[in-house]
């Protein structure tokens, strides 16, 4: 390290130049420490408590540079990264766009709010920023390689190949352009070339956990198409053993919050008196013609499903957005959230209504008046109560699939971090929420007066057209051919979830999946077996 009586600002620079910030957040602390006061001091010693995962300490350094200078967009970004590593996606945007009105020619703010809307799931606003950043830094491997990622979730092989191979260009050791080039390759049929380029990748002792997690998943498709099942389901255990070390902490207790969520709402549903529940409730004013809920749980065709929907005249969709948060945090994280509910008065119930149309219209980006709306968010399942509640004159579309097919895809698919994704990172806990959650359903449906549909996956992909017209004539609209070509509104609006690869492509049978790992299966057979035969009844 260098001397205190030896360290200038100028050394700074000189590690800077060399893009060698850990050296230049070295000599920080030491002028630091004999009472530096430069805002490049705070920037760098906030980005070393960043890395040590020391948030409130980075915070507070930044806050205190941005005293000395508020008019510098470095700092500005430096705060959105670290709201970002915290999970708060939302904050971290607006610290970036303050950024760039100081800055509009400032790439890296651009870059990072990509990070930011690609982290959230909007992937064509995270592209549109990484092409932003590549027109104003073209040689920006970073920015190339992330373009690649999103390109290629979006099915744009051509263009996606094209950054990957630039970023590899400018930056040969780049994670991002290799995992894009592999899923390139795993959509074009090629798996035996995913492991070529993703096994160096997964030896690196050094490389990023959160980019691992990806590449583990990806890796464990491959070997799935390669029928290598033993070697897949390594990979896949391994991915979500790392997702829960690196996101575990963002929960307040245990991984197994999501759990606990869920099942004090089937316990808050379970003590409800019959008598407590309102009947004969007027429909509230809605600024839709028709509102939908399409819901399950992850895995079970709620995005097949919203992009058929989608292509129906006048139907708007809005995929996973959090439009009943409020609701979670004000009633149902308690434990007595149901009762709750019922217990709500008209002021507070007209309140969160208009809390949850606010998210709508803000998720929808246009107007909802005279259009179809359907809301599509398999985890709104368990939150059936709240729906019977503030919106009684709500349809919900009841998503339902082999639970072995389910737990299997979310337990190896590789998912967004949020609270409930959480729980499939093993197969006892994927196992133990999906119980929870549809016992929820199930109470709800048998207790609360819900206009549903049951829509099994299994009908769907096996006689479509049946299925589809059954589902138009319960919503009073007008069944066509159209329908047939929810691949291509899926192409056009884009496509977010989990799923977007297997909807880009058409009517995708995914029935039996779980097959190959039966044997795995069996430590959560006693968990699903109720609904397994529940399943198979209906």
């Amino acid at each position: 390290m260098i001397q205190s009586r030896t360290a200038t600002l100028a050394d700074i620079d000189r590690a800077l130049d060399r893009d060698d910030i850990a050296a230049a957040a070295e000599i920080a602390e030491v002028l630091f420490a004999d009472g530096g006061k430069d805002p490049i001091l705070f920037n760098l010693l906030a980005w070393k408590r960043e890395n040590e995962e020391r948030f409130a300490e980075a915070e507070e350094l930044l806050q205190t540079a941005l005293q000395h200078a508020p008019g510098d967009p470095t700092i500005y970004v430096a705060m959105g990264i670290v709201r970002r590593k915290q999970g708060h996606l939302r904050e971290s945007v607006d610290w970036f766009e303050r950024a760039i009105e100081l800055d509009p020619q400032y790439s890296t703010a651009w870059y990072e709010r990509g990070a930011s809307f690609e982290k959230g799931g909007a992937i064509a606003d995270a592209a549109a920023d990484y092409r932003r950043a590549l027109e104003l830094e073209p040689h920006n491997a970073a920015a190339h390689a992330s373009l690649a990622a999103t390109e290629a979730r979006q099915g744009h092989r051509e263009s996606a190949r094209t950054h990957a191979s630039r970023a590899l260009e400018l930056d040969p050791a780049s994670i991002p352009a290799r995992a894009a080039l592999a899923q390139i390759a795993m959509e074009s049929g090629a798996p035996a070339d995913v492991v070529e380029l993703l096994v160096p990748v997964v030896s690196q002792s050094d490389a990023p956990k959160e980019a691992l997690v990806n590449i583990l998943t990806l890796l464990g498709d491959a070997y799935h198409r390669l029928r290598c099942h033993d070697d897949a389901f390594q990979a896949y255990a391994r991915a979500q053993a790392l997702f829960r070390e690196v996101h575990s902490a963002r929960m307040s207790g245990t991984v197994d919050d999501p759990i606990h969520f869920v099942e004090q709402i089937d316990a808050s549903v379970s003590r409800l008196d019959g008598q407590a529940w309102p009947t004969n409730i007027a429909p509230p004013l809605q600024p839709c013609s028709q509102h939908v809920f399409l819901t399950g749980y992850p895995r079970s065709g709620t995005t097949l499903v919203e992009n058929i929907l989608a292509t129906l005249p006048g139907a708007l969709a809005i995929e996973e957005r959090p439009t009943l948060v409020g609701i979670d945090r004000q009633i149902l994280a308690h434990p007595d959230g149901v009762e709750r509910l019922a217990a709500l008065n008209d002021e507070q119930i007209e309140d969160l209504r208009q809390g949850y149309w606010s998210k709508a219209r803000e998720a929808a980006g246009e107007n909802l008046e005279d259009r179809l709306f359907v809301d599509m968010d398999p985890f709104k399942g368990a939150r059936l109560p709240a729906i019977a509640r503030l919106f009684p004159a709500a349809k919900v579309i009841i998503m339902r699939r082999d639970p072995r097919d389910v737990v299997w895809s979310c337990f190896h698919t590789g998912f967004a971090f949020n609270a409930g994704t959480i729980a499939f990172s093993s197969l006892e806990s994927t196992a133990r929420h999906y119980d929870a959650t549809w016992r929820v359903i199930e109470a709800s449906l048998e207790r609360f007066p819900i206009d549903q549909f049951n829509l099994r996956y299994d009908r769907l992909v096996q006689d479509f057209d049946e299925t589809t017209q059954s589902l138009c004539a319960w919503l009073g609209v007008r069944w066509t051919e159209e329908l047939r070509t929810f691949d291509r509104t899926a192409k056009e609006r884009g496509v977010s979830t989990a799923s977007a690869t297997q909807v880009r492509r058409g009517l995708y049978d995914g029935r039996g999946s779980w097959e190959p790992y039966a044997e795995y299966l069996k430590q959560v057979e006693p968990i699903l077996r109720p609904w397994i035969d529940r399943f198979e009844s209906l």
